[in-house]
């Protein structure tokens, strides 16, 4: 007991510090793979049709479903490519250190609310739950740049032989993403929840635009 008081008084970047300099990469990685699994699958649990339908009223029924489906494979997709991107963050991060597992539990934590900001733009697609939704993903994208920018600052965590442009790409991309969702809860303020959504459809190029910028 003595040592859990002391250890809860201390920061968590120090507590995780003790355990030792760095550690290999493979259980956070698979922790992490864990808890989006999950996340992309509670997705589903928003698509959900009125009991007692008879055979007549299906059709109508899941037509009233369009606007929770497109939710879900919005949100199905954001995961994937959430997921797509920490996978090849750790392709050239080899080893983790305490901090890096408190910043890859805070980028899990915006992962995990994935499902319900969906359910709620799901309900309404108005400008606060289009705003929430927006500030999640902003934030995951801020997540994962801070991970990048504290791996790639200790040869330990990510070695030397990965190219100065890897390195300027890994960095730039989650910025201008997180950018795209920043700018896009004020476009949704102060033209609509509408044009706010489709200000998202800028994240696409943001890969394009950080290789061009990467470039010598």
């Amino acid at each position: 007991m003595t040592l859990i008081a002391k250890q809860l008084t201390q920061s968590p970047m120090s507590v995780a510090n003790q355990i030792g300099r760095t550690f290999k990469s493979e259980r956070l990685i698979a922790f992490t793979d864990a808890v989006m699994a999950v996340a992309i699958t509670l997705l589903v649990l928003d698509l959900k049709l009125p009991e007692g339908l008879s055979e007549a009223q299906l059709p109508s029924a899941l037509s009233g479903l369009w606007h929770s489906f497109w939710c879900y494979a919005l949100s199905f997709v954001v995961i994937g490519l959430l997921w797509m991107a920490h996978n090849t963050q750790f392709t050239h991060i080899r080893r983790v250190d305490g901090a890096l597992l408190w910043l890859n539990l805070f980028f899990l934590m915006t992962v995990a609310l994935i499902p319900f900001v969906t359910s709620v733009l799901s309900d309404s697609g108005g400008v606060l739950p289009t705003a929430l939704y927006a500030g999640v993903l902003m934030t995951s994208s801020l997540c994962m740049t801070a991970m990048w920018w504290h791996a790639s600052r200790d040869e330990e965590l990510m070695p030397c032989d990965v190219p100065a442009s890897t390195r300027r790409v890994g960095l730039i991309n989650p910025l201008l993403v997180s950018a795209v969702f920043a700018a896009s809860i004020g476009v949704a303020y102060l033209a609509g929840s509408a044009a706010g959504q489709w200000t998202w459809l800028l994240a696409a190029v943001a890969g394009s635009i950080a290789d061009r910028l990467s470039r010598p």
